[in-house]
């Protein structure tokens, strides 16, 4: 009877590690994921830029982001809901708060001859990223 008791308690100590260890696994998943959130949060335009005209857009076939290049500064623009003419039109404006030309963090949307699609987000990029999404766009 002795030797059935010590494996239960063996047993019960084991159990006891295994779902220690597996809530600090997803307690440790969990801060890792939020810390990733408030990176990406951060990485996002702080303020309203004017756009210059020595300007690059890449369109990558997606009709929720495009990438812009505005000199040597370099963003990833998202959509609020898919922008159907962003792939095939042959012009488009940016317009910032009411500024045409003007890139802002909020209140900024493209519009092109058929849609005025609103930015959901604006986020700086390295020549590097916009360089292989000009690659992927070919």
């Amino acid at each position: 009877m002795r030797s059935l008791r010590a494996r239960s308690n063996e047993d019960r100590k084991n159990r006891y590690w295994i779902v220690m260890n597996t809530k600090h696994l997803i307690l440790a998943a969990l801060l890792s994921g939020a810390a990733f959130s408030a990176n990406a949060a951060n990485n996002s335009l702080a303020s309203c830029t004017d756009l210059g005209a020595d300007r690059e857009i890449v369109r990558a076939g997606s009709a929720r982001t495009m990438a812009l290049r505005d000199g040597d500064s370099h963003y990833l623009v998202s959509f609020r809901s898919d922008c159907g003419s962003l792939t095939t039109t042959g012009s488009l404006k940016i317009i910032g708060e009411g500024t045409e030309d003007r890139l802002c963090p909020s209140n900024t949307v493209v519009r092109t001859k058929r849609d005025e699609c609103q930015v959901q987000s604006v986020k700086p990029i390295s020549a590097d990223d916009f360089a292989s999404r000009k690659r992927r766009a070919r």
